[in-house]
């Protein structure tokens, strides 16, 4: 298969960016598959990671946060 008959077939069945929020969700899941199976996050181009990095910092941030609010809510 080359790269124009995946692009044909992806279109016609579930492409990420469909119209339909159903298909565009299965869409997204399995390109998230495809790309985790065949390269791994750690192989994304720079901008890809540095965001990545910047989201993992905000949720440890958030998840400190809570946890320090739910110890001072305790006594």
């Amino acid at each position: 298969m080359n790269k124009q008959k995946a692009i044909e077939i992806i279109e016609q069945l579930f492409p990420a960016d469909s119209q339909y929020e159903d298909t565009a969700a299965i869409g997204k899941r399995l390109l998230d598959q495809a790309k985790e199976e065949i390269d791994g996050w750690r192989n994304l181009p720079e901008p890809v990671l540095v965001r990545y990095a910047e989201l993992c910092e905000a949720e440890e941030n958030k998840q400190v946060r809570k946890f320090q609010k739910e110890m001072t809510e305790r006594g």
